[in-house]
């Protein structure tokens, strides 16, 4: 159970670092099932690998995400019901929750930075107001390329992320760096275990991996079951993790 202090700490910076988080058996867990699915020992599809710019072969050493392996693997979905986090999130959220997805950063030795965002303005979800768990299954600093946040730009709601960036062959959007305050962003640096919360609009990006060690990180996003979907496309099946559904929502 979070205190008062830690929750009004998230409502009014827009994150909240729990460190420690999970213990190393639980770590380690998660850093056996990347390297099954890295070999393909567990049967994702090839889709939801997403590879460094330039990279040649399938391998670990080679993968910078994993997209949505809550879908394909009940380990992840099981991940989300963790009380050290679930307990967090229905504290911050409310008792109706449920999994929105995932996804597993890599970043290699060499990994590539990812430029400022919110996550909120890439899902079909409303309100704009789910929550992050970003474990770190490494060390995370910011040789490695650790997250930094501009503390309490949730409150400023979405940004038009109108700036082309391009990865590889794929090109995203982000917040152009006129509209970011570089006086107010702060590291977010954490032990193996470690976990960072934060809200879907907080604006955030990560650095550059110029060491030799791996970035691992779990992000898992949570959103309330009063949630609605805004998507063009069918809406998909959401695991219901903490209290009840509602009709007409997610």
């Amino acid at each position: 159970m979070l205190s008062p202090e830690q929750i009004d700490f998230f409502h009014t910076e827009g994150y909240l670092i729990l460190d420690p988080c999970l213990d190393d058996a639980q770590v380690g867990s998660l850093k056996g099932r990347i390297r099954q699915i890295a070999d393909g020992d567990i049967d994702v599809p090839g889709n939801i690998l997403e590879f460094e710019p330039g990279a040649s072969g399938r391998c670990m050493e080679n993968l910078r995400k994993i997209n949505q392996p809550s879908e394909h693997d009940e380990f992840f979905v099981d991940h989300a019901r963790k009380p050290q986090l679930l307990d967090a999130i229905v504290d911050l959220m409310g008792e109706d929750v449920k999994l929105f997805g995932d996804q597993l950063f890599m970043k290699p030795p060499g990994g590539i930075e990812k430029t400022y965002h919110q996550d909120c303005p890439y899902f079909s979800i409303e309100p704009m107001a789910m929550i992050t768990a970003w474990v770190a299954i490494d060390d995370v600093d910011e040789e490695n390329g650790c997250m930094y946040v501009v503390p309490g730009s949730h409150k400023n709601g979405a940004i038009d992320h109108s700036e082309p960036w391009i990865v590889g062959e794929r090109r995203d959007m982000r917040i152009p760096d006129a509209a970011i305050d570089w006086q107010r962003e702060r590291p977010i640096t954490l032990r193996a275990g470690g976990c960072s919360l934060h809200h879907g609009l907080l604006q955030h990006r990560s650095g550059a991996n110029h060491s030799d060690r791996f970035r691992r990180g779990l992000a898992t996003h949570y959103m309330t079951s009063q949630s609605r979907w805004t998507g063009e496309t069918d809406q998909p099946a959401y695991h219901l993790l903490h209290g009840r559904q509602y009709e007409d929502c997610v």
